[in-house]
């Protein structure tokens, strides 16, 4: 029999063969508990950044408007039936949120949310702890969703620039686009919204989600990928210019989900990073 004729009668005899058990997907940005809430799955079909090799250039594609939605509905559930996954966790399916919640209209999302502040500092540690390589198509995306063409440099990105990172508007106005975007494409029937320092205390409610017993859960798995050295970028800059920042693009957001959280430029604000 051909391969493609195999490869299809595989797709189409898998869902009788191995039936999920559930169907979600962690949709928040990188840095917010997308690998935690991956590993709290392990006990079923789930994996991290599934499919990058393919998703990785459709998400860039997409948000470029090199592709519309109907190309990348199409290719997602294909791509989603071979897979077939019961728990998948990326930030590219925050990107593609709107093809991919109606390519899979019986999938359930949860949208792990972090604070601006603390989720900046934590992305900015990741890159200045474990820097891509120059042909890493990650770089080629962060280009185009931190649209650093976008934001000309002010005197007060200085402590920034000098480390090779763009100015601090491109992470915040990416941390409210990401997060606006899985909000107003998805009903509220569809979607959990998850703190991430709640992620473990939050389990209970996540089981019932996905309708499975708590206790299959890998509570130990909740917080990984920690990183192994924290900079505290944000402590170098203006704090007047920090919070005047986060106000512009995250003020909704950050006062609807996080009404508590203040900047004041001290490093004590900030939790442990993931």
């Amino acid at each position: 029999m051909p391969r493609d004729l195999v490869e299809f009668a595989k797709q189409w005899l898998r869902p009788l063969v191995r039936p999920r058990r559930f169907d979600v997907c962690c949709c928040g940005l990188s840095k917010s508990g997308t690998h935690s809430m991956a590993g709290l799955f392990e006990n079923y079909r789930s994996a991290h950044h599934p499919d990058g090799d393919m998703r990785l250039p459709l998400a860039t594609a997409y948000l470029k408007g090199e592709i519309d939605d109907a190309a990348a509905r199409r290719i997602l559930r294909r791509r989603d039936r071979q897979l077939w996954l019961e728990m998948e966790s990326s930030a590219l399916a925050g990107i593609l949120i709107a093809p991919l919640a109606s390519a899979c209209p019986r999938k359930q999302f949860i949208l792990t949310l972090r604070d601006v502040y603390s989720w900046c500092d934590s992305w900015i540690d990741h890159n200045i702890n474990q820097p891509a390589k120059p042909t890493s198509p990650w770089l080629v995306l962060d280009r185009v969703r931190l649209r650093v063409d976008d934001f000309p440099a002010t005197k007060f990105d200085a402590p920034l620039r000098e480390r090779g990172f763009p100015p601090l508007a491109c992470y915040f106005q990416l941390w409210a686009n990401h997060n606006a975007r899985v909000l107003q494409t998805l009903p509220a029937s569809r979607l959990l919204i998850v703190a991430t320092s709640e992620i473990r205390a939050r389990m209970p409610e996540i089981a019932r989600f996905a309708g499975v017993p708590v206790g299959t859960l890998r509570a130990e798995r909740n917080w990984i990928f920690a990183a192994p050295k924290q900079h505290r970028m944000l402590a170098t800059l203006d704090a007047s210019y920090v919070r005047e920042t986060a106000d512009r693009f995250c003020g909704g957001l950050m006062r609807a989900h996080f009404p508590d959280v203040t900047w004041d430029g001290g490093s004590d604000q900030l939790g442990n990073e993931i």
